[in-house]
C-alpha cells in the first residue's frame, strides 16, 4: 500500500539526524503496539515515520503552509508553536505522501491528543512518548502500562503532563482536557 523505504529515504532527507532517529524509534514503537492491538502494522509505521514530519520547519514556512491548507489563522500564534506541527505535518503527509484518513489523524492528533481518536492514533499519541532510546521511571512505566491497557497509559501521561504544566503556571490544551474527561468517565 505504502512505499515505506521510500518515505524512509525521503523524511531522512528533510529531517535532522537527531529527529529522523526520533521518528525511526517512534515507528518502530508503534509497529509493535499496532502488532499487540492487532492493527495494521503499515499503517503504524508509516504514522511514526511522518508524525514529525513538519517538526523542523521554520516558523516562516509554518505561516505559509497554514495560509495554503486553510488550518486555523489561531496556530500562528507563539502558544501554539510547539504544536502547530502536528496539523501541518498532517496536511503534508496527505498531499505528499497520499496517505489515508486513519494515518491522517494520527498524525494531526499526536500531539495534544482528541477525543475523538481512534486506536492508530493513540498508538502514535504513545509511541511519541514512549519511543525514546531512555525513559525514566515514570514513563517506563507509561510504555509497560500501554501494552496492557492503552487509555490507561494516555490517561496516566496526561495526568502527568497536567501536573507538570501546572507547575509551570500553564494547562493542558482544551483538546488535551477533552480527551483526558473521556478516557477518565469510561
Amino acid at each position: 500500500m505504502y512505499d515505506v523505504e521510500k518515505i524512509e529515504k525521503s523524511i531522512q532527507k528533510e529531517l535532522s539526524d537527531f529527529r529522523y532517529q526520533h521518528t525511526k524509534l517512534v515507528a518502530m514503537e508503534a509497529l509493535n503496539l499496532a502488532n499487540h492491538y492487532q492493527v495494521e502494522r503499515q499503517k503504524a509505521y508509516v504514522a511514526g515515520l511522518l508524525h514529525d514530519i513538519a517538526k523542523e520547519y521554520p516558523r516562516e514556512k509554518n505561516i505559509n503552509l497554514i495560509e495554503k491548507y486553510k488550518l486555523s489563522p489561531r496556530l500562528k500564534e507563539e502558544e501554539f508553536e510547539n504544536i502547530i506541527h502536528a496539523d501541518i505535518g498532517a496536511e503534508v503527509a496527505r498531499e505528499y505522501y497520499n496517505v489515508d484518513e486513519n494515518i491522517y489523524r494520527a498524525i494531526q492528533y499526536h500531539t495534544i491528543g482528541n477525543k475523538d481518536m481512534d486506536i492508530l492514533a493513540k498508538i502514535v499519541f504513545v509511541a511519541d512518548k514512549v519511543g525514546r532510546e531512555s525513559l525514566n521511571l515514570e514513563m517506563q512505566e507509561i510504555k509497560r502500562v500501554a501494552y496492557e491497557n492503552i487509555d490507561e497509559a494516555i490517561y496516566r501521561f496526561l495526568l502527568m503532563q497536567k501536573e507538570k504544566l501546572k507547575n509551570k503556571g500553564r494547562s493542558l490544551h482544551p483538546d488535551t482536557i477533552q480527551l483526558l474527561n473521556r478516557i477518565r468517565d469510561k
